[in-house]
């Protein structure tokens, strides 16, 4: 009997001690998932340092250089407000000369030698007149005076001697090509764009004399086939045309 109260009483120990055992273990856990509870909210409900102001706009301006590369405020450049002046230009300082000062001083070089010339082909084909006003030219794309006279011909065909006179000079130019110039008194005939030449310098001519052949202008080498012609009369340009015919 007492062997049986004694165990009872064993039991009934060892059983207060795990109740108390798993309350203990219960407790210690119950403290620690508390305690982690409340660093996690400490944690989240602590606030923020109050940003400094300056550190701010230090901050913006890094940002803005970043940006727009701009570190300060540049300043506005100034526009040079000088115009310069223009000076005008009457009509009456141009170069350019008018029609009539043209006419005029035409006839004052035809009256003033006594040149007679004839034609230098037998076509007497006249693709471009005699003009100190500007006309253009499509091979050098360019406007200017025309000092002379273009008389169109096949390559090849004769150019003869305008007027009785001594070749005084032949030579290649590389604007206007092969060229003969004969001297008559007071006057200088030049002939450009020859092909063959059948004279040389020092030789006498009289009007009508094969002098070359039609050969090319490059100067105007998109026109057709022609020799540019040119009269100087006491060194002026004049136009060949004017003395054509002049004692017929």
């Amino acid at each position: 009997m007492s062997d049986y109260y004694n165990r009872n009483n064993r039991r009934k120990k060892r059983s207060r001690r795990e109740k108390i055992g798993f309350y203990t273990a219960f407790s210690i856990c119950l403290i620690a998932v508390s305690m982690a509870i409340y660093s996690t909210y400490n944690t989240m409900s602590v606030p923020q340092k109050a940003t400094n102001p300056q550190t701010e706009t230090t901050q913006a301006q890094q940002v803005n250089q970043v940006v727009t590369g701009v570190t300060e405020t540049l300043a506005e450049p100034k526009l040079d407000s000088t115009i310069p002046k223009v000076t005008a230009v009457s009509q009456e300082e141009t170069t350019q000369p008018t029609t009539a000062e043209a006419s005029k001083d035409a006839l004052e070089t035809m009256l003033s030698t006594d040149l007679s010339l004839t034609y230098p082909l037998k076509s007497n084909n006249i693709l471009r007149e005699f003009s100190k006003e500007s006309v253009y030219f499509k091979t050098p794309n360019v406007w200017k005076p025309h000092l002379g006279v273009d008389f169109a011909g096949e390559l090849g065909d004769d150019v003869c001697a305008m007027a009785d006179g001594a070749v005084t000079k032949v030579s290649e130019d590389k604007m206007y090509g092969k060229t003969v110039e004969i001297s008559v008194n007071d006057a200088v005939c030049i002939y450009s764009g020859l092909g063959d030449i059948s004279v040389s310098e020092g030789d006498s001519v009289t009007a009508g004399d094969k002098i070359g052949t039609v050969g090319s202008v490059p100067y105007e080498a998109s026109d057709k086939n022609h020799i540019h012609v040119a009269v100087k009369v006491n060194g002026n340009y004049a136009d060949p045309l004017s003395f054509i015919g002049n004692n017929s």
